[in-house]
């Protein structure tokens, strides 16, 4: 099918085109409270053409095997918005030279070796155990998901994926009287079903930790010293740094054009983050993005200066920059835009108990309940927090919100950890209307002066 579809398009009059087709195979059970929600599995055969021709692109979507009709098209689509109808001219960066490869991502135990029969009752068993009296609502998902992506374009490559995914998010929801406090994980990434089994501890101790929110104090509002743990830190620089790093971001807004520019001190020189899509696994894994780029390792701060940035052909070839392999969709009804894949801020030298030790009175704010960014500002909630007193961890806090700006909190990191962690788990990251897009987060834990956290 690869040298068809290749064929086909080496055929085409335009200036560049691609072919997907994906063939899904997907697997999801929710228990919610006390009983099974939805029992769902689901086969489905997809894809698109893009054409860039005369300055603009053409796009069209099928689930029928007619590839002929839908270049056409696209084709004419493209027509529409080219340079002789007036429209503005589009050009890309070309990778050059053809990628001819297959990729198949390795698991332990295939999802499809499992029943229905065991998987549900793999997500019951979890559900089971968040059961208790002060528990209101509890709730459990499990999912795993193949996919073959074959992709073809007119520079003669051809590339087939076979990636293999199973996660579990689990976790429940304490209540005494209007004090309502939650406790959830969520586990995910290129696998299969040895990466769900054995946490029976981790859903005992997200149970344990939403009834202890109840009996926590709350903290008085003001500025902290303050010990973010991996999964906030690379929450954190995802959210409030990296999609400002999104060329596609940046090329439609002049005034972040003015602050992101290359070369720009943000950070201390212990501070490195990057983007790599090549590291097998993880959830954001992406060896070839869907314009057939090959992942590499993206430093987005280098030695605390703003060294680059993530690019589709398109941002490249506007912005005369390097292909980043940054361009994804959710599926193939969807046309790739400029994403993150597995984006955290590299590991220091420093110990836990070293960037402990540095804190005489302040906070160790753990995990990631929800936020908000716009543009520069951010609002976070962390999912638990301890008072910290003479680099001794205390009381148990709740509802701890950080917020600021996010260059300015880029400043003001005072030491970064040696024990870098990697995140992944079920929902993933949202742009643009495309949603659940799997990626990772990730980062040591780090020291951050002048944290504006809100309390009583």
């Amino acid at each position: 099918m690869l040298t068809e579809l290749r064929d086909r398009l080496v055929r085409l009059a335009a200036d560049y085109g691609e072919i997907h087709v994906e063939n899904w195979s997907t697997t999801r059970i929710v228990y919610a409270n006390q009983s099974v929600d939805s029992v769902s599995t689901s086969r489905t055969s997809s894809g698109n053409v893009r054409v860039l021709s005369n300055g603009g692109w053409g796009f069209a979507s099928f689930n029928e095997p007619d590839f002929g009709r839908y270049l056409l098209a696209a084709q004419e689509n493209a027509s529409l918005v080219g340079r002789r109808r007036g429209g503005e001219v589009t050009g890309i960066r070309k990778l050059g030279t053809p990628v001819t490869d297959t990729i198949v991502t390795s698991c332990e135990i295939q999802p499809s070796a499992w029943s229905l029969e065991q998987k549900n009752d793999l997500a019951r068993r979890y559900n089971e155990l968040l059961q208790h009296p002060r528990i209101a609502s509890t709730r459990v998902t499990y999912m795993d998901w193949q996919v073959e992506k074959l992709f073809a374009n007119t520079e003669g490559s051809m590339i087939r994926q076979v990636k293999t995914f199973a996660g579990v998010a689990f976790g429940g929801m304490a209540r005494d009287g209007t004090n309502v406090q939650q406790a959830f994980e969520s586990v995910g990434q290129y696998g299969g079903m040895e990466l769900v089994t054995g946490h029976e501890e981790r859903v005992e101790a997200a149970k344990k930790r939403a009834l202890d929110l109840l009996d926590a104090k709350k903290l008085e509002s003001g500025s902290y010293r303050v010990l973010l743990d991996p999964n906030l830190a690379g929450v954190f620089i995802h959210e409030a740094f990296g999609h400002l790093s999104e060329a596609d971001f940046l090329h439609e807004n002049p005034k972040m054009q003015e602050v992101m520019v290359l070369g720009r001190r943000f950070g201390p020189d212990f501070l490195n983050v990057i983007d790599d899509g090549s590291i097998p696994g993880l959830a954001g894994y992406t060896p070839y993005d869907d314009e057939g780029v090959p992942a590499r390792r993206n430093w987005l701060i280098r030695e605390g200066r703003l060294t680059g940035r993530l690019h589709s052909r398109e941002t490249a070839g506007v912005m005369r920059e390097e292909l980043t392999g940054n361009a994804r969709a959710v599926g193939a009804g969807y046309q790739p835009i400029v994403r993150m894949t597995n984006t955290f801020i590299d590991r220091g030298s420093k110990s836990f108990e070293e960037l402990l030790s540095t804190i005489d009175d302040g906070v160790y704010a753990i995990d990631y309940l929800g936020g908000m960014t716009n543009l520069e500002m951010f609002t976070f909630s962390a999912g638990h927090a301890y008072r910290v007193r003479n680099g001794k961890i205390c009381e148990l806090l709740r509802d701890v919100v950080l917020s600021g700006n996010v260059f300015t909190t880029l400043g003001d990191i005072a030491a970064v950890g040696d024990d870098l962690e990697h995140f992944g788990g079920l929902g993933g990251c949202g742009k643009a209307g495309q949603g659940g897009l799997p990626v990772s987060t990730g980062s040591p834990h780090i020291v951050v002066n002048d944290v504006l956290i809100g309390g009583v």
